[in-house]
Order: C-alpha cells, then sequence, then structure tokens
C-alpha cells in the first residue's frame, strides 16, 4: 500500500537530500595531486604534498592534498607525485616565428648578427606561412617548457595571435613598427595602419592581449616612435619596444649613434623606470653615455 507524504514533508526530505549532496566533494574539471607545490604566493608558501583545484579556467582551491580531496572532486585526476606543480612561466622577450632561423647565426654582437644575417634572410623568407609554421613551433616547445605567457613582437602579428589562441596560451603580442620595408608593411605608416587593424580584432580577446611594436631605437626615427606611442595611446593597449641590453662591451660610437636616436625620441613617455626616454638635449645625453662607458669599461670602450 502506497502512503503518500504531506507536502511540508516531502518539501522537507527534498531539501536534506539536496543540503546531503551539497555536504559532498565539489565536482571540478580537474585536480593535480601529490607533487610539491610552489604557490609563489605572498608568504611563499611551498607544499611538499600538495594538490591544485582547477575548473574552467578558474583556479578553486591550492592546500594539502588531503584538503582538496575533501573539498573537490575532479572530473580529471593528475598523480603528480615526485614533481613539482608551479604557475605558468612568462616569457617576456620573444620573437616566436624566428625558431625556424636556429642555428642560422650565433654569438655574434647584435648588429652583425641583425644586418648581415636576420634582415636579410627574413627579406626572403617571412610570409604568413612562414608564420604560422614557426608560431606553432614555438607554441609546442613553451608548453613542453612549462610557459603559458608570452610577450612577442614580430610581423604579420594577427598570424600569431591566432596560433597562439588555437594553442591555449596567453599573449601579449605586439604588431611590429620599423622604418625600412619588411614583408607585412612597405613604410612606417602601413605598420601603424596594419597595427591599428589587428587591434581592432582582438581588441576583447580573452586569451591576447594586442600591443604597438615599435622595433627599436635604432631601427625608428622619433617621429614614427612617436606615432607608434599615440597609437598605443589611443587604443589603450600597451607598447613594446627592443632595448640593446645584452651587448654589455658596446662601443663608443654605436653608444653615441643610440644616443642620438634617443634625444630624437624624447618625450614619447614610455611607462615604467626601465623604459623611460630621456628627454634632455643631444649633446647632454652624448656626454652622459660617454662618460659611463669610459669610467664604467675603460679597457673595453672605445
Amino acid at each position: 500500500m502506497c502512503t503518500r507524504l504531506p507536502a511540508a514533508a516531502a518539501i522537507a526530505l527534498a531539501a536534506m537530500v539536496v543540503v546531503s549532496a551539497q555536504t559532498g566533494p565539489r565536482e571540478v574539471d580537474l585536480v593535480v595531486t601529490g607533487g610539491t607545490v610552489v604557490t609563489v604566493d605572498a608568504s611563499g608558501r611551498i607544499i611538499p604534498s600538495g594538490a591544485v583545484a582547477i575548473d574552467g579556467s578558474d583556479i578553486a582551491a591550492v592546500g594539502t592534498a588531503d584538503t582538496v580531496a575533501k573539498q573537490f572532486r575532479g572530473r580529471e585526476t593528475i598523480n603528480a607525485s615526485g614533481q613539482i606543480v608551479l604557475p605558468g612561466l612568462i616569457n617576456t622577450h620573444t620573437h616566436a616565428p624566428m625558431v625556424l632561423y636556429r642555428g642560422l647565426a650565433d654569438d655574434l654582437p647584435l648588429m652583425e648578427w641583425l644586418n648581415n644575417y636576420i634582415f636579410p634572410a627574413e627579406s626572403k623568407t617571412v610570409s604568413p606561412e612562414f608564420v604560422r609554421a614557426g608560431t606553432r613551433l614555438a607554441a609546442l616547445e613553451m608548453i613542453e617548457s612549462g610557459t603559458t605567457t608570452f610577450a612577442d613582437m614580430y610581423y604579420f602579428e594577427e598570424e600569431i595571435a591566432r596560433e597562439t589562441r588555437r594553442a591555449g596560451l596567453r599573449g601579449v603580442l605586439g604588431q611590429t613598427i620599423i622604418q625600412f620595408p619588411v614583408a607585412d608593411a612597405k613604410t612606417p605608416a602601413d605598420a601603424l595602419a596594419r597595427a591599428e587593424a589587428y587591434i581592432t580584432e582582438f581588441w576583447s580577446d580573452s586569451l591576447i592581449t594586442p600591443a604597438v611594436a615599435p622595433h627599436a631605437l635604432y631601427t625608428l626615427d622619433g617621429p614614427t616612435l612617436k606615432a607608434a606611442r599615440e597609437l598605443a595611446k589611443r587604443l589603450n593597449v600597451p607598447t613594446l619596444i627592443l632595448q640593446r641590453t645584452g651587448d654589455r662591451w658596446i662601443k663608443v660610437e654605436e653608444a653615441l649613434y643610440l644616443a642620438e636616436r634617443i634625444a630624437c625620441a624624447t618625450l614619447i613617455e614610455l611607462p615604467g623606470d626601465d623604459h623611460l626616454i630621456w628627454g634632455a638635449d643631444s649633446d647632454r645625453l652624448v656626454d652622459a653615455i660617454q662618460n659611463y662607458l669610459t669610467t664604467t669599461f675603460p679597457t673595453k670602450a672605445g
């Protein structure tokens, strides 16, 4: 014989079932457990037998393996015992497709490397297909090394952005502005127009932060540098620019050349102390750099 519960009792029973279900572990997409978790949080915690729960694009929890197991159940679980679990690495300076030039010329001074090898090779080989293939290889290598985000500057940057998004990586990706004709722009004005179109396409992308990328102080004149910065300010996107830091034993005449370019490009207001361009007059700046080089590297400068 069937006995019908009163409505109030049925509702109470249903509520008990819901509460009971809610007290169990919450289901999430992925739990990585058993590894040494390097949190890189404010207190620098390292959890010897830790776990990370991930739901969609969010990190739901980080803690000991036991604590996370009580709170979360993964649709997929990775046993990371004997391994390190840490936030993704960030590569802050890439030209991703140039992985295809690996081995072309190594261990050379910057200007010799660029002018005698890289610029000539790029003029003959760079195309949308080249950029796509190189970015796919670079993305694979970054993923395998634990890199999840990178900052890039190159040509046909929209192709790099598409391949980056397809690989599931994040990128701050800058369309290059350079003074001489290149594969994707014959003039700086063409490059600026291409940059604006690219930024418009990826403006609201969840993985891609588009940027304007004036190549360097030694490959652009003052007006072009200023125009690139104005474009970035107008569109509210980052500015990426190469600073020469790798060739420590720089010759004085090269330093003076750079000093003249720096003075020419005054007041473009790049953010951050490491990216400010000094607005002093050229003579003072040349004297300051020459004095620094000759006193700091007396046996190498000149």
